[in-house]
């Protein structure tokens, strides 16, 4: 499996809703396995050193999943308003709140370099990883244009990303996967009608 895919949206909670995706046809579930699923939340950055050792026991791993699955279809909603309105509703927001009330965080002290540094993090394993997920939604919503949320233009594609090109004209989830692929079809085909 190419490890590029589990970034390509540019913000973990598009690359969550990004763990679904085809491939040669066929529908894969980067969640559907315990070994890809942890793979795609060290890609994302979403695990401490002390996260990844948690992790070795099953139940937690396992537990992690599902509430990534759980999250993933939250995300999925808020791509699909985002898509279609152009804002979020109200069940929506409320779903978020939920999903962020529950988390336990406490702020910790990190020094690098001679430099201190305040940051937030979850007190379980589970309320770190979904902390900042939830932190990506909000900072989505902060710094780029929704607009600039995209869906790739490949027909057979069904990924997202943030686009953060200069100009603002990205159109596929990556050139190497998508972009390539397009526009070999395109030679192709006007190839054989002349």
């Amino acid at each position: 499996m190419d490890k590029s895919i589990f970034t390509l949206g540019g913000t973990s909670w598009i690359n969550l809703v990004n763990t679904i995706y085809i491939s040669n046809k066929q529908e894969i579930d980067i969640l559907a396995t315990e070994s890809s699923a942890f793979q795609w939340m060290k890609e994302n950055n979403l695990l401490r050193e002390s996260d990844i050792v948690a992790l070795e026991k099953k139940e937690l791993l396992d537990s992690l999943i599902v509430e990534l699955r759980s999250i993933r279809t939250l995300c999925t909603t808020v791509l699909s308003e985002i898509e279609q309105r152009g804002e979020l509703s109200l069940n929506t927001i409320n779903r978020i709140k939920k999903a962020v009330e529950k988390l336990q965080v406490s702020l910790t002290i990190h020094s690098d370099s001679e430099k201190l540094k305040m940051t937030t993090e979850g007190e379980t394993v589970e309320d770190h990883v979904m902390y900042n997920i939830m932190d990506s939604i909000m900072n989505t919503f902060k710094k780029p244009s929704l607009e600039r949320i995209r869906k790739c233009n490949h027909e057979e594609c069904r990924l997202y990303f943030v686009d953060t090109s200069k100009a603002g004209k990205r159109r596929w989830c990556s050139m190497e996967l998508c972009g390539n692929r397009k526009k070999a079809a395109e030679f192709y085909s006007k190839k054989k009608k002349q």
